[in-house]
């Protein structure tokens, strides 16, 4: 039985940044699924990634839905994991650093 999406979340978060989504991949790919399951999520996240494209001119969540997009691409692509796992390193640290920034800043009264 698959677990819940709250548990493979937790999971998700808990591994290092830079090697969560290679080893979503490796687990996702150790299930057996065939080719109608890569299809689906090839096509799906394809068309997410499209759709946030669109977004980003029109209303609505466009870098969220390129985001959900690349991540169902990366489960069964090695190269897009690869790729998502680089730019969560490049994000995990410009996140600590705008974090360590704003805690140097004194505050105004």
């Amino acid at each position: 039985m698959a677990a819940s999406p709250n548990r493979q979340w937790q999971h998700f978060k808990s591994m290092p940044s830079g090697r969560r989504f290679k080893t979503r991949h490796r687990l996702r790919r150790a299930q057996h699924g065939g080719l109608a399951r890569k299809i689906v999520f090839m096509t799906g996240g394809a068309l997410l990634v499209l759709a946030g494209m669109t977004m980003l001119v029109l209303p609505g969540p466009g870098l969220l839905a390129m985001l959900l997009g690349a991540a169902l691409i990366a489960e069964e692509s090695l190269l897009a994991a690869h790729l998502l796992d680089r730019c969560d390193v490049w994000a995990t640290g410009l996140w600590q650093r705008w974090r360590a920034r704003k805690r140097g800043k004194p505050r105004n009264p």
